[in-house]
């Protein structure tokens, strides 16, 4: 489905990582993020975030963190990331919280948008709106899949 992706603001990690050490690269930056953000105290927060900048077989060019209001201006070692304000293909992914299966989920909103003739930019946002310790049961963990347009 093509749509609006509003304006956003994160505060975020960046990292380059493999497939494979994906699950332990996010283990360790979501508590970190967690922590600086509880230190420097933004007044609202909003959901936790996951962006591919790049995805290869060798590489995953990524930022992690979570959505912060507009007049919050992280500090170190915190980064900040503009996100949406653009048109973007969005479909929403139930199940667990696994590469391969968010990828199955975006492909299919590939190829939708390969129908209507438009192209994604290459970016890749992920919203986590079901948090595993809120909802123990994985098939009703709920995530957004944005690929903003070209």
């Amino acid at each position: 489905m093509i749509t609006w992706m509003p304006e956003r603001r994160a505060a975020v990690f960046h990292a380059v990582t493999t497939r494979d050490e994906l699950v332990g690269a996010f283990a360790q930056m979501y508590p970190a993020i967690w922590d600086a953000l509880q230190e420097q105290g933004p007044p609202d927060l909003g959901e936790v975030v996951a962006v591919y900048h790049s995805i290869s077989d060798g590489a995953l060019v990524l930022s992690a963190g979570m959505e912060v209001a507009d007049d919050f201006e992280p500090a170190e070692p915190l980064a900040p990331l503009g996100l949406g304000g653009c048109e973007a293909g969005m479909i929403d992914h139930f199940g667990p919280y696994l590469f391969d299966d968010f990828r199955e989920t975006q492909a299919r909103l590939e190829t939708e948008l390969a129908a209507q003739g438009r192209a994604p930019s290459g970016m890749v946002v992920e919203r986590y709106l079901t948090m595993p310790d809120a909802e123990p049961d994985q098939s009703k963990w709920h995530t957004e899949i944005w690929l903003p347009l070209a």
